[in-house]
């Protein structure tokens, strides 16, 4: 947890968060009305994010943006889960033809960026790409992929990187029209052998 639930009033009292991390417990009929003031807070919470980005002065989101003079983590921390619940306000939104969980969210974050910009300047380009799932899967269907002799694309190998799913047992050549080794000799099978492209397993 961020901090402590006995700070300040936010969007939620200290009550509030007492109930949600389950340390006060109320009769059905007090439960009901808890939940349904927790959701207008959290509702007049967001629409408040509106005066906040146009109207509070700069010198005062400096002062909640930095502390002794470096970027507050604690901050950054909260703004993190700001996000989050942003996606599982997104995920939470019914799909329809006109769009996807992803598609909301990043449309909203694109238009969130653009309220956030000084007059004149605009979003020029905007690229999200969002994958999420197990980890475990994503990197069994790459090994499958590798193993079937399937192109991999670049995203796929920056991910494979980034979450390590690939050890140093595999190694990659560049291939040639026919897909094979550019060091292999068509007419050699023998030189197949030290250009595998993953580990025999």
């Amino acid at each position: 947890m961020i901090s402590g639930s006995d700070r300040d009033r936010g969007i939620l009292t200290t009550d509030d968060r007492d109930y949600l991390i389950g340390r006060k417990n109320l009769g059905t009929g007090s439960e009901r009305n808890a939940r349904n003031r927790i959701r207008d807070r959290t509702r007049n919470g967001l629409y408040d994010f509106e005066h906040l980005t146009t109207e509070l002065a700069k010198k005062d989101v400096s002062q909640i943006a930095t502390k002794d003079g470096t970027a507050d983590e604690q901050i950054f921390n909260g703004a993190e889960y700001a996000i989050a619940f942003l996606f599982k306000l997104c995920q939470y939104a019914p799909d329809n033809e006109t769009y996807t969980t992803d598609e909301l969210f990043r449309e909203v974050l694109r238009n969130g960026i653009e309220k956030a910009l000084v007059d004149g300047h605009t979003v020029l380009d905007f690229k999200l790409d969002i994958k999420y799932g197990s980890p475990r899967d994503a990197q069994i269907g790459l090994h499958k992929k590798i193993r079937r002799g399937d192109a991999i694309t670049l995203a796929e190998l920056r991910e494979a990187l980034r979450n390590n799913y690939l050890d140093d047992t595999f190694r990659f050549e560049p291939v040639d029209r026919h897909g094979l080794p550019m060091c292999v000799d068509p007419g050699d099978p023998f030189s197949y052998d030290d250009h595998g492209s993953y580990p025999n397993r």
